[in-house]
Parts: C-alpha cells; structure tokens; sequence
C-alpha cells in the first residue's frame, strides 16, 4: 500500500508540476484509444519519476536516468470493451523529436513493466532537450496475440 501511495503521490506532483510549467495546458486529455485498446499516458520530468522507481519494482537500468533533459514516459494499458488493465503486454516505444528531421534524435526503446502492488504500467526515460511537439509511436503486443497494435501519442513539450 505505501509503494501505492507513493506511486499516486509521484503522479499528482509530476501533474502539478506540467500543470504549472504551461506543458499542461494543451495536454487536457491524454489518453487515445485505438485497435481495441484504450492508453492513458503521462510524461514527468526524471527527477520526478526516480523518486518512484526506488519503491517500484523495476529493472535498475531503467530507474537511472542519467541528466536533466530525459523524462519518462509512463502508459497505463486498458482493453477498449472491458475496461480491464492489461498487464501482460509487450510495449516499444519511437519518440520522435519537434527539430527537423536530421536532428530529430529519434529514441526506440522498449517500455518495462512497472508494477506497484497489483497494478502494472509500462515506463521508460527518453531525451527531450528541445521544446515543441513529440510523437510518440507506441507497438503494443498483447500476450497471446501475433500483430501488435500501433498508437500514436503527441505531446506538447515546453521547458
């Protein structure tokens, strides 16, 4: 319960945080549905988020976050017709940056699982020094499932 706890706190000051830093502000509904599924998202600078990881259960690569323009990513997964969590995914992440194309610094990683308690998210920390709009391309495969099903999010990124 206190890993829980923990968890909600992190997410309400990440929230408050981008709410207060005008990143906010044009990000009212982040959450996309597509293929069946329906994926919340939330972005929170890493400082924020490691404090988190330290109770979570998850890999130590993925706690550290090595300087101050990564943040990370975090969905939270949901079958579209039931509502349920899904909590036995496979999830790769593209983060494509706002800068043209030659210094896009696209990032492809995959998102590890994140449990708290019985509840189970998919997270990982990606670069983004530059302000402007993020597109983060997300392969969803489900367990039991052959074809993944692709997201797209976009994020307003202001520093």
């Amino acid at each position: 319960m206190l890993k829980l706890t923990k968890f909600l706190i992190l997410m309400a000051v990440g929230l408050l945080t981008l709410a207060s830093s005008g990143a906010f502000a044009d990000q009212l509904n982040r959450s996309v549905t597509n293929g069946g599924l329906t994926v919340h998202f939330g972005i929170v600078p890493a400082e924020k988020a490691q404090s988190v990881a330290r109770g979570a259960s998850e890999p130590v690569e993925h706690a550290s976050a090595p300087d101050l323009s990564n943040y990370h990513l975090v969905v939270a997964l949901f079958d579209k017709a039931t509502g349920e969590r899904i909590s036995d995914a496979t999830v790769n992440a593209t983060v494509t940056g706002p800068k043209p194309k030659s210094h896009s610094g696209m990032q492809v990683k995959p998102l590890q699982e994140l449990k708290v308690n019985d509840t189970v998210t998919y997270g990982n920390y990606f670069e983004m020094p530059w302000p402007g709009r993020y597109r983060i391309d997300l392969s969803i495969t489900r367990k039991g499932s052959v074809k993944p099903t692709k997201v797209r999010l976009t994020y307003d990124h202001h520093l």
